[in-house]
């Protein structure tokens, strides 16, 4: 391990690449190609692999995850006549999505609170229908309704 460490050291160091201690290898790489990006416009996956010194299966399946989390963008090139990817940092990350919905409306639907639920049916003995709990709340829920309209 020690030795990859170096390895990839130097091999940063002559690149002008600067990692910091103490990130995992995934964010390691990221910031491998994020340099790299803004240096040269992203960075062949060939010498992706070299520089980190894994072979190209280990390397494609990084890639892939990255790729997954929208933290890369890979484009086909020609490179010293074979064909290859060029990667390079997504500047249009995923900001994470909040979502909020608001369960008061449906908690205070005296169904939910009822002691016959499983049993209630329409023609049934517990008539949703004919029911004097759930009537009221729709009165007052028509009543709310018909107040918030009013100007």
């Amino acid at each position: 391990m020690i030795e990859f460490n170096y390895i990839c050291f130097v091999t940063l160091n002559l690149l002008g690449l600067q990692i910091k201690g103490g990130m995992s290898f995934e964010e390691r790489v990221l910031e491998i190609i994020r340099e790299s990006t803004k240096k040269s416009g992203g960075i062949v996956q060939s010498e992706l692999w070299r520089i980190l010194g894994i072979d190209s299966r280990e390397g494609s399946k990084l890639i892939a995850r990255l790729m997954r989390k929208g933290l890369l963008m890979r484009e086909a090139i020609t490179y010293k006549g074979k064909k290859t990817y060029i990667l390079r940092y997504a500047d249009n990350t995923r900001a994470p999505v909040s979502v909020s919905v608001n369960l008061n409306p449906v908690v205070e639907v005296p169904c939910f609170a009822c002691k016959q639920i499983n049993r209630c049916s329409i023609g049934g003995y517990y008539d949703p229908t004919r029911c004097p709990l759930l009537t009221r709340y729709l009165l007052s829920m028509n009543i709310r309704r018909t107040l918030s309209l009013t100007p």
